[in-house]
This record gives structure tokens, sequence and C-alpha cells, in this order.
């Protein structure tokens, strides 16, 4: 697993060569790592952050695509009190300090914000914006030192409330595994955002790629086990699931706005839309789940 991400200073230009892409890339990949490394390094933090999204694949199960935040959900069962934007803060800054004395990046949450704002919110993400300064970065570092904020940042989007259904501990260099969830979780994840393009009213063609990428893939899918967490995850959010809904021509027309774009954005594989659709499509007949939505 370490070729997936530079673990150190040394080599960066190697491993950027290797792994087709820019040395700039790459020092923002090595700074990612430091930051999952940081999590994983605290006792508090690499108990209830889950890995999820874009790239909890590109790290971890199917490098392909990177994506510039990294998602985590809250294990709610394993939280001993409610975070906020100050405890999030307090845990994450000594952590981020300990990983990054050793791997000699200087570090600063420089902002915690709480999305939709307010009290007794449910769903409620965390974003953290986590300043950074590597060590040729003389005048990032001297802001971070002064306590203030630089223009590079590595954001941490935290979701609350949002099911687990399925993660495994990864060794990622820190003092604790860090959690990921699964090919079938991730999955799962990315059909429930599908369904919820038009309520939402927002598009998700990277969703569509990155199933059509694993799908090809050598890694097998559970068709039981992400039909469960489908429906799992749909319940919490009340989004209909059937068969039906995938086929839905607005859903694919959403999907396909801007999809070519993403063939700039993968190292490996690009699938062409209609392929990429076709595949998802073939796959959703395999799943237990309703042909039709049945209204309530």
């Amino acid at each position: 697993m370490n070729s997936l991400y530079p673990t150190s200073l040394a080599g960066l230009s190697d491993w950027a060569r290797q792994n087709k892409v820019t040395v700039a890339e790459a020092r923002l990949r090595f700074v990612q790592y430091a930051v999952l490394r940081a999590v994983a390094s605290s006792r508090a933090l690499s108990s209830i952050l889950v890995l999820k999204g874009g790239n909890a694949l590109d790290f971890v199960w199917r490098p392909n695509r990177s994506t510039l935040d990294l998602d985590f959900s809250v294990d709610e069962a394993a939280q001993p009190s409610p975070l906020d934007t100050e405890s999030l803060r307090s845990l994450l800054q000594p952590a981020l300090e300990m990983v990054g004395r050793t791997l000699g990046i200087a570090f600063r949450v420089q902002s915690v914000e709480q999305h939709p704002p307010g009290p007794n919110r449910h769903f409620v993400t965390f974003e953290a914006k986590i300043g950074f300064a590597l060590p040729d970065q003389l005048r990032g570092r001297a802001q971070i030192e002064q306590g203030r904020p630089v223009s590079s940042v590595v954001t941490l989007e935290i979701s609350i409330n949002e099911p687990i259904c399925a993660d495994e501990g990864i060794n990622i260099g820190g003092l604790h595994p860090l959690r990921v969830c699964t090919l079938d979780d991730i999955v799962a994840e990315k059909l429930r955002a599908l369904l919820q393009q038009k309520s939402r009213n927002r598009t998700r063609r990277q969703d569509l790629l990155d199933i059509a990428v694993i799908l090809r893939g050598p890694a097998m899918l559970d068709p039981a086990r992400v039909s469960c967490f489908l429906l799992r995850k749909a319940a919490a959010r009340q989004v209909p699931v059937s068969r039906n809904a995938f086929r839905d021509p607005d859903l694919a027309e959403r999907a396909r706005r801007d999809y070519d774009a993403l063939r700039l954005t993968t190292r490996e594989e690009f699938v062409p839309f209609e392929e990429a659709r076709d595949s998802l499509l073939a796959f959703v007949e395999g799943l237990d789940i309703p042909e039709v939505t049945v209204p309530e």
C-alpha cells in the first residue's frame, strides 16, 4: 500500500513520475497522507472518524482519481460525547502538530465551521480547514507560527448521523488503524447520492465514474451487502430506492453534465459515460431492491 501515497519528502519527484501525477500533486498527496496519519495517531479521532468517499477509494481500495477534500463520517456508537467545532479543533490540532514534527510539515487548524449552522440540526457536516506549510514554504511556516492563516489548506468534511455500515482498520503509519469504509459501503453511499441528485439539485458525475471503475476492477462487490447498505443509507435520508429510479432519464442527464471532464482527473482508467451507465444499470438489476418505488 505504501506506493499509493508518499510517506516522506524524499523522493517526491520519483513518486510523482511513477504515479503519473505532477510534483505539486505529489506534495498535496503527501500532506493528505500526513493528515490521515494524524487522525490515526489520535486515540479519540481514530475511534470515531471513518474515511469515506473518493479519497478512501484512492488511498486504499482503487487508486485512480484523487479528490481535494478528505471526507469522514462520525461513528456515533464510538463517540463519548457530541462533537462541536471547538471539540474538533482541540482534537485535531495536537494530533497534527505531533505528526507534523515527524514529517516536517507545519500545521494549523485555521477554521472549523458547522453546516448548516444552528442548534438541533440532524444531518450536520463540520468543515475543517487545515493550513499547512512544507519545509521550503518559509513564508507559510512563519505565518503558521504567528497564528495567521495561509493559502495552502486541506479541507476535512466530517459528517454526523450518516449510517456507517461497514469499515476496516488500515495501517497508515499512525499509532492506531485508520478506519476506512469498505467498498460495499462506499458503493452503497454513491448509489444513494446518485438517487439524491434531483431532490438536492446536484450532479454526481464522479460517483457514476467511480462505481463503473470499481465494477471493472479485480475486487468483488457483494450485491446482498450493497443492497442492504443502500436501503439503510437511503432510509436515513428518506430517499426512495428502486431499480426503476436508477433508469430515470433525469438521473442520467444530471450525471452526464461535464462527465467527460473527469478524464483529466483520472490516472489509470476512464469509463465513457454510456459504458459507465450501462455498467451501473446492469449492477442495479442484481440488487435486492424494489422494482418500482412504492408510494407511502
